[in-house]
């Protein structure tokens, strides 16, 4: 098996003695490469035949023949290299590029999992015709190729273990996995592939359903919206009415009593005006009864003496009023006695309120709505039929707990089902 990290450039088509593309390569017994006559010309100069790069040092002068393969590939290279990239349009961004491609990168369009390289529709050309090549696996592009290759052994990943549910090489297979359920990558990816398909349409349900789901909740939370603010206007403008009723009857109050207040100011007013003209004529009476006493004309006293005012019209008929025209303790009452029953209403209100939603999530909220849409028949019934009913506790069967506002009832969770408990009606219902 070829080493994994084995990546293609153009320092590997040149020759380290004339630094130029190989001509005629030939290989020494070491291994490393070298023009036929460069390699020739070096030893010709030298006293023992060495090898330039790694310096190892050879008896007599090795036999040298052309490596024919390694010829061809140069001859490849050599007309890719020259027709380079600009034939092929670049890579876009995100696209996988050539490995190979100098300056500008262009789209590969296959990548090799023995060299760990991707390449361009020019130097893929070798993998097609080069023998020394043509073993190599290609894939379509992939731009992570470094995942391929084992971590551990620094080599291409080829196996799969079920044991480990993991990737592995063939060091790994033979060090640690050699009595597990091992199998090839592709057929694991045989197996993989429907399962894929099973669990993309799974999650395609489930995210159908979630959406329908959300979709409900979303309708829920709108028509619950639309039902708080008609609630709300509806009790605003209920509570002004009855705040224009109060403030209404007040005002009547305050008028009637302004009303009694003025008839009884206009009656002493007139008895007053009557006292003081009457007031007016007693002094008058007075002054002369007093210019009598002093006169010594006694004649004038024989003329007559001045009437006295009768008493009946002296008398004012005005009687002082004993008491107010309205007792405070009787207003402040009154009004202590309707704000306790709108205080006692206002809490069962509140109560009902809280009751609605005291144990329903919202989800079990969407199911009674998407219930009641199929029960719209009998909700009307219920609405044309229904009767505001107050339960009489005194009635109640001893299995029944009535609500605070005695408008419910509900059993206890360990009651027996043995017969159908009820309550009565506090008033008849006709």
């Amino acid at each position: 098996m070829a080493s994994a990290k084995l990546s293609l450039s153009n320092e590997q088509f040149l020759c380290s003695i004339c630094l130029e593309i190989f001509t005629e390569p030939v290989s020494t017994p070491c291994g490393h490469n070298y023009c036929k006559d460069c390699i020739k010309a070096y030893w010709s100069v030298s006293d023992v035949s060495q090898c330039p790069m790694c310096k190892e040092t050879f008896r007599e002068a090795p036999e040298l023949q052309v490596n024919r393969e390694f010829r061809d590939m140069l001859e490849v290279f050599k007309r890719t290299f020259i027709a380079c990239n600009d034939s092929s349009p670049p890579a876009e961004p995100g696209a996988v590029h050539c490995d190979l491609c100098h300056g500008t990168k262009h789209k590969a369009l296959k990548s090799c999992l023995v060299c760990l390289a991707s390449y361009c529709n020019v130097h893929l050309e070798p993998h097609c015709t080069v023998q020394a090549f043509m073993w190599h696996k290609l894939v379509d592009p992939v731009a992570t190729l470094q995942d391929r290759v084992c971590k551990k052994h620094n080599k291409m990943i080829e196996f799969f273990c079920r044991d480990d549910q993991s990737c592995v090489c063939a060091a790994c297979l033979r060090d640690d996995h050699g009595k597990h359920n091992v199998v090839s990558v592709e057929e694991e990816l045989k197996e993989k592939k429907p399962q894929l398909k099973v669990i993309k349409k799974q999650v395609k349900q489930t995210l159908a359903a979630k959406r329908t789901i959300a979709e409900k909740i979303q309708n829920s939370v709108m028509q619950g919206r639309q039902d708080v603010e008609k609630t709300k206007a509806e009790t605003v403008k209920a509570f002004d009415a009855l705040v224009a009723s109060i403030e209404t009857r007040k005002g009547r109050l305050i008028e009637r009593l302004e009303e009694k207040q003025k008839a009884a100011e206009q009656q002493a007013e007139a008895l007053f005006s009557q006292l003081q003209l009457e007031i007016t004529e007693i002094d008058h009476t007075i002054t002369k009864l007093e210019e009598l006493s002093e006169t010594e004309d006694d004649f004038r006293l024989l003329q007559g003496l001045p009437s006295v005012p009768s008493t009946s019209n002296s008398k004012p008929h005005f009687s002082a009023r004993v008491r107010p025209l309205l007792n405070l303790e009787t207003v402040r009452s009154a009004v202590a006695r309707m704000e306790e029953t709108l205080n006692e209403e206002m809490d069962s209100i509140i109560e009902e309120v809280d009751l609605v939603d005291k144990e329903e999530t919202v989800e079990e909220s969407v199911r009674t709505k998407t219930k009641m849409v199929f029960n719209d028949e009998l909700g009307m019934i219920q609405r044309v039929f229904s009767v505001n009913v107050t339960l009489d506790p005194k009635t109640a069967h001893p299995s029944l707990i009535l609500s605070g506002n005695r408008k419910q009832r509900c059993y206890p969770t360990c009651r027996l089902r043995l017969c159908s408990p009820c309550v009565c009606e506090r008033a008849a219902v006709s």
